[in-house]
This record gives structure tokens, sequence and C-alpha cells, in this order.
């Protein structure tokens, strides 16, 4: 077997992360040897931890390593080592990248990689602002990056997927548990044109202590990170010391002094991060990554529309407007009238706000 294979196996095995791989590798001198020593050998190399070497065990006696392998191909789920080519190269220069990264949809190198970043409880402000960012960004070549939460992260990959440009999502469990669940859409819409990608292998849940580490990989993988909306102690600030310890460009749109989504934002900006005003606030950063030759302006972008989704944005202004009342008025089922509502959604046409009330977008 290749050394693709071991790192496989190692992927499956609790306790052990990028830092443990190396110093097993490191003592042993490549995967194979390191998965094939004997456990007494595992405590050695790793300075102790039984139970990781007792795992390590169990792991091998019952896996196979290459019935495992054609199982993930068969669900369409491909990987990449640490050791292979076309391993972002970005990424690799971090500390303690991942050994191994799990994807679906396309794998291919941007020049310029640009992570948004912001709060799950995003303000339809912050939504709005981040569609037009990664609009502008995608219409550049640029690939958007995020973690496909709630919120600010989602509107990230919308805007791009609106454009029908690139969008990497970084997850923060295995590629088979899509979390939150009410972003299987915008998850398979992401695979066909972009890239979903984890270093946690399927099966694992989204659990709590995987979300920082997710982070550091949304960083990573980027050149910049922009933060739109973030609280005092948000989250999003996590992925703001990663880019820092990086040495990634750090960026945050002002926000509203009143608000308490705008004030990790709003002291990033005291502390020295970019202020964003446009999107040549960002790409004056790059020159040369990127070119002003044959841009696409979003007001001339042509976007096709069916004509019960030109029926639907008939129906809505600039003032919020109820599910129920576009159920009444287009005599549409509501399980019709929400997977058509995500459609304009990801088009960048409309966005809902406060619960069940849709709004048109103020970037069209």
């Amino acid at each position: 077997m290749d050394n693709r294979l071991y790192y496989l196996g190692f992927s499956k095995i609790k306790g052990i992360g990028p830092a443990r791989l190396e110093r097993l590798i490191t003592y042993f001198g490549d995967p194979k040897k390191a998965w094939e020593a004997e456990p007494a050998e595992w405590i050695k190399a790793l300075g102790g931890y039984a139970k990781v070497s007792e795992e390590l065990a169990k792991t091998r006696e019952k896996l196979n390593i290459k019935e495992y392998n054609e199982l993930l191909l068969s669900r369409g789920i491909e990987y990449i080592t640490i050791e292979d080519t076309h391993y972002p190269s970005l990424l690799k220069q971090i500390h303690d990248p991942p050994f191994i990264l799990f994807y679906k949809g396309i794998l291919k190198e941007h020049t310029l990689n640009i992570a948004i970043v912001g709060s799950r409880n995003c303000s339809n402000y912050g939504k709005e602002v981040t569609k037009y960012l990664s609009v502008k960004l995608a219409q550049k070549g640029v690939n958007v990056i995020s973690g496909m939460a709630r919120g600010i992260d989602a509107h990230a990959h919308l805007g791009a997927l609106s454009i029908g440009g690139y969008t990497t999502a970084v997850l923060g469990s295995g590629l088979d548990v899509i979390y939150p669940p009410e972003n299987k859409g915008m998850f398979n819409k992401i695979i066909q044109n972009g890239l979903v990608i984890s270093e946690y292998s399927p099966g694992v849940g989204p659990e709590a202590v995987n979300f920082p580490a997710r982070n550091r990989i949304i960083s990573g993988l980027s050149q910049g990170v922009i933060v739109v909306e973030a609280a005092a102690k948000s989250g999003s600030l996590i992925t703001v010391d990663f880019a820092l310890e990086q040495g990634r460009d750090v960026f945050a749109v002002p926000g509203n002094i009143t608000s308490k989504n705008s004030k990790g934002t709003n002291n990033l900006i005291k502390q020295g991060a970019k202020i964003i005003t446009d999107v040549d606030s960002i790409l004056e950063e790059y020159a040369g990554c990127w070119s002003m030759n044959g841009e696409s302006s979003l007001h001339n972008h042509k976007i096709a529309l069916s004509k019960k989704e030109e029926l639907i944005l008939s129906l809505i202004n600039d003032n919020p407007v109820e599910i129920e009342f576009l159920c009444v008025k287009t005599c549409l089922k509501p399980d019709e009238l929400n997977s058509l509502l995500t459609l304009l959604e990801i088009k960048g046409l409309i966005n809902q706000v406060c619960g069940k009330k849709i709004i048109r977008s103020s970037f069209q």
C-alpha cells in the first residue's frame, strides 16, 4: 500500500492529530512503519499516551484500509494527504497542517483566496455586505472561503454561488454530517462548482472542539481574512488569531457602534485591521493577483429566472414580505415556495429577515 492509505488509516484513530502523527512519522521514518509498529513502540514515540496507543491498536485490528478507501470513493468522497502535490500550498505553510483532507467538489489552486467570516446571528446589513463582497470577489476569480455555518458564512457562499463563482466551505464535521442541516442544499450547490473540505473523517459529528481547529484551516487556506460582523467575544475572532499567527492579512467591515455584533469588528479596526469600505480595499493589497479586465458588473450579470421565480420576485419589494402572503398570492405549496425562495437567495436576489419575512437584496 502507498502512504496515502496509511494516512487514511490514521485519520480513523481518535486522539491522533497532525502533531502526534508527525511525532510518529519522525520516530519511525514513514507512515507505513508507524502503522505497523508495536503498541509499546507507539507509547515510546508519543512519550506516553497509552490510551491513544490502545485506540490505535484496536483500530488497526478492525480496519481494512483498502476496503475503507473503496467505500469512501463509492460515496463520492475523495481525499488528499500532506504528501500529495496538489495539497493546498498555503495550508502546508501553517503550524500543524492537517495530514489529510477529505473533499467533495472541484479541487483546484487559485491565485487569490479570501476568507469571509462573522456572526451566526448577523444583521440584514451584515448579510447584504457579505453578499456584496463575495459577489465582487468571485467576479474577479477569487476563491471565497468560509465555514458554511449559519449567518455570515452562509451568505459568503451564497454570494459567490449567485454568479457561478468558486467557493470553498471548510466543515467542522465529516462530509457526510452536514451541519447545520438546513445548509444541505447549499452543500450540494457548492460541490457543483466549488469545494467542501474537512480534516475529519466521515461519521464525525459537529463537536464543539472541532470548530476552533476548523478555523485554522479557513485562515490557513487564505491570503486574507475579512470579518464582517463579530461580537466582542465572537468565535470569528479565533479565526483572526489564527490568521495573525499564520501571517495572513486581516480586514474588518465597520459597523454600527451601538450594535453588539459590531464591537468585535470595530475593535479589530482600532487594533490595526484594515478597514473595508469596498472590494478595492481588499484587492489593492494583492496587486498582480487579479485583473480588472473582463470584470462583470453585478448589475449587468443576467440571472436566468423561471416564470414562478419571476412571479415571486414581483411580489417582493423593499419592505419585508411574509412567506404566508407569498403562499396565498402565488398559490404555491409551502414546500415548493420554500425551494424557490432558496434558489432566489442563492442567486443573490432576496434575503430572509426576521424569521419568515423576505426582502429584496439591495445589491441587485
